[in-house]
């Protein structure tokens, strides 16, 4: 199976490739070897890991999407089509048959089926979609772990753009500012009238977070068009920070937003 893999890659001669799961290490020696930019990725890691590049073609171990929750299996899929280029191509190297549904929750998440390979195949749709502008905000920003921002927490203010019922639910970093996604650039555009105070000047380092690390980019992309310099966001987010035991407080009663536009 991984042989008819190598070989459907090579015919599609599409450089860099994403590798996921790979039961036969020999295919990522061989795709290498043969002159195209390969990125291997565990299985563990796909359904929530934030590379800083996409791919023109992705190829999976089946099963991986098989052998997982429902839940995951989306997250999955949804992160594959997040890492390709518009037009790119996921290749699901099976030697299993595809769980129920699969193709649809492909299409879910701007995957289309093409029929005529012996292997899976899907392209990803080439309209501007949602990763797009995801990747096109990341282009513009720097991007820090969570041991970046811990090391940093004194030095930068903490954007925290989640909805307040995540805060109760999963805690805040301490000393971290309240600015919903919803009104984000009303609370930190001085020209709007509702800046929240925490926000003193164009040059003071920020780092926007979210629930997972992604609205948290589009966000501090925005505050860059305003005019901040100095704006980065945390990669996986609140969830990242939780997994990797760092500490969560209750957050305060400054969730009111009174005022706002």
């Amino acid at each position: 199976m991984w042989t008819a893999a190598a070989e459907l890659v090579r015919r599609l001669d599409r450089s860099p490739v994403l590798v996921v799961g790979c039961g036969h290490p020999s295919l990522v020696e061989d795709l290498a070897g043969r002159g195209l930019d390969v990125t291997p990725v565990e299985a563990e890691d796909i359904a929530l890991v934030q590379l800083d590049r996409r791919f023109q073609l992705a190829v999976i171990d089946g099963i991986v999407l098989a052998s997982v929750a429902d839940g995951t299996r989306r997250l999955i899929v949804h992160n594959l089509a997040a890492h390709l280029l518009p037009a790119g191509l996921l290749v699901v190297c099976s030697p299993v048959p595809l769980v129920a549904g699969h193709d649809e929750l492909c299409r879910a998440s701007g995957l289309q089926p093409e029929g005529h390979h012996r292997l899976p195949v899907y392209r990803r749709i080439d309209r501007t979609t949602v990763h797009d502008l995801v990747a096109e905000a990341r282009a513009e920003i720097r991007r820090v772990s969570v041991d970046e921002l811990a090391r940093a927490l004194e030095g930068v203010t903490v954007l925290d753009t989640r909805t307040p019922s995540d805060r109760v639910a999963y805690g805040v970093i301490a000393g971290s500012v309240h600015v919903p996604r919803t009104a984000l650039e009303w609370r930190c555009d001085p020209a709007s009238g509702y800046s929240h105070p925490a926000l003193v000047s164009f040059d003071q380092p920020l780092v926007v977070v979210c629930n997972d690390g992604y609205s948290s980019s589009l966000a501090a992309a925005s505050l860059r068009r305003l005019g901040f310099t100095d704006v980065s966001d945390l990669i996986g987010g609140v969830a990242a920070w939780r997994l990797a035991g760092r500490e969560l407080v209750s957050p305060t009663d400054d969730d009111t937003e009174p005022g706002l536009p």
